[in-house]
């Protein structure tokens, strides 16, 4: 495994990344890598920016939280390049949402209950789904990775004041292991 969770406080976490062009060997090393990453740490969503790349790319699995008869995590795995909502429902519902990229914070997000998405599958073809419940959370919560907003910028005023201090000392942590000169895989060519 090639990649870390990049984690709060790193200023790639905050930009708009960058649209893919095309489909190449080292994109699909790339989400192999990813989808590497995302099973480790158990997430079931992981963008491209959560590993230091600012590209347009999304690798989930939703269905990973059920288990088969005996036991095993049920795996269906998605890729997602440019995803963008084409539509969301009026109704909001509410959710306990985490990220791999701010561990041990967890706080209530309203979203749509449906989205539709338009994207480019892994042979660079158009595509478009609906989703809803699950999936139409995670798509939503990944596609804002790509826009550089984490689902801490979405928490009411007073959730987010009680976990400022606990984001102050992620963002330190974060700023503390910085090395001289780290410039991380964010120059990857994709």
């Amino acid at each position: 495994m090639s990649f870390e969770i990049i984690v709060y406080g790193n200023e790639v976490l905050k930009k708009t990344a960058a649209p893919l062009e095309t489909v190449t060997p080292a994109l699909k090393g790339v989400v192999d890598d990813m989808v590497e990453v995302m099973y480790a740490n158990r997430g079931v969503g992981l963008a491209a920016p959560q590993v230091g790349i600012s590209k347009r790319l999304v690798v989930l699995d939703v269905d990973q939280v059920k288990k088969t008869s005996r036991g095993i995590p049920d795996r269906r795995l998605q890729v997602f390049l440019n995803p963008e909502i084409l539509w969301e429902s009026e109704q909001d519902s509410p959710y306990v949402e985490g990220c791999l990229s701010v561990p041990g914070i967890e706080g209530k997000i309203y979203r749509p209950g449906m989205v539709r998405i338009r994207y480019r599958d892994l042979d660079f073809k158009e595509r478009e789904i609906e989703a809803d419940e699950l999936l139409a959370r995670v798509i939503q919560h990944e596609i804002d990775h790509l826009n550089g907003i984490l689902f801490v910028d979405r928490l009411s005023f007073t959730q987010r004041t009680r976990i400022a201090g606990k984001l102050s000392r992620l963002r330190k942590k974060n700023q503390s292991e910085k090395r001289p000169g780290e410039k991380g895989v964010s120059g990857l060519i994709i």
